[in-house]
């Protein structure tokens, strides 16, 4: 006999303390089970018994997670997450893995070769989910989120891919007609169009903070165009409009292929591209995505 039939002598009351620990709430529990309040807390209250364990802290009008129920829960999300995986593999003979990606990089590193992709994941369908800012990530499941950041805390693992180094960019017309090359100077490119994407609930560098080491900012009173996601800046930026920020490990194609040239200096950050995934679920297919993405965008810039 398994040791947790041992000493759960009804595993539905892991399933009850899983619900209220996720939610927070034994009325938000009951609700989500069907069940009443009271019987949830009876529930919990049984396994606290038959685990010798107190699961929550209880005050007169709340009840908080001890840390044994902490350490529980966490391993009971991982645990039933892979469960339900399976399950769905099983009733599902083309099972779907969502991967998130902003567009920018989704534009230039994964449209491209999805067809790659799909040979890393010949058992799966894909859905590639755009989103525009973090926080869209919260509405939404996915098995992997391409994402600009440092530290996503514990309930994400995640892979470093490259380092967010950003130069100024512009067609080859743009720059011979305004004497600009890669030696040009932050002061040079600031006189120029910049062509700007919303910097509001996003991650990714800005002008005013690519300026700022060069101890530059924006001109006050300057009219500005915002564009709402990197692919708009692109294409204006192709389209010979101004110069945009270019990122590099994503718009190498770009410069590779003359289409856009660099135009001024480099301003790195601590931030990094990740591929991140929830905590301590790396399944067979998040393992073969990320070693796809590494062996197409990883270390792109050493």
């Amino acid at each position: 006999m398994r040791p947790i039939v041992q000493n759960v002598d009804r595993l539905q009351r892991l399933a009850v303390f899983e619900s209220a620990a996720r939610l927070g709430s034994f009325t938000a529990a009951a609700t989500e089970l069907r069940m009443s309040q009271p019987a949830v807390t009876r529930q919990v209250r049984e396994l606290e018994h038959t685990l010798g364990i107190e699961l929550f802290h209880r005050t007169a009008n709340r009840s908080t997670l001890s840390e044994p129920g902490r350490r529980l829960a966490d391993a009971l999300d991982a645990g039933f997450s892979g469960i339900e995986r399976t399950l769905s593999e099983l009733n599902d003979p083309n099972p779907m893995f969502v991967l998130a990606s902003p567009p920018g990089f989704a534009q230039q590193l994964l449209v491209p070769v999805l067809d790659e992709l799909q040979d890393a994941l010949p058992d799966h369908d894909i859905r590639l989910w755009l989103y525009d800012r973090d926080t869209d990530l919260d509405a939404g499941a996915y098995d992997a989120a391409i994402r600009l950041g440092t530290d996503y805390g514990d309930h994400f693992d995640a892979q470093v891919l490259f380092t967010e180094r950003a130069v100024p960019i512009a067609t080859p017309a743009f720059a011979t007609e305004h004497h600009l090359n890669r030696s040009s100077s932050a002061a040079e490119v600031l006189l120029l169009p910049l062509l700007h994407m919303e910097a509001d609930g996003r991650p990714w560098m800005s002008w005013a903070e690519w300026l700022k080491p060069f101890g530059l900012a924006l001109t006050p009173g300057r009219r500005r165009i915002l564009h709402n996601n990197y692919s708009t800046v692109l294409q204006q930026a192709v389209a010979g409009r101004g110069v945009a920020l270019g990122w590099l490990g994503i718009v190498d194609q770009l410069l590779d292929d003359n289409v856009l040239t660099v135009v001024g200096p480099e301003t790195c950050t601590a931030r990094t591209y990740q591929v991140v995934w929830p905590a301590r679920h790396r399944t067979p297919a998040v393992g073969a995505v990320i070693e796809w993405l590494l062996s197409r965008v990883g270390n792109t810039q050493n």
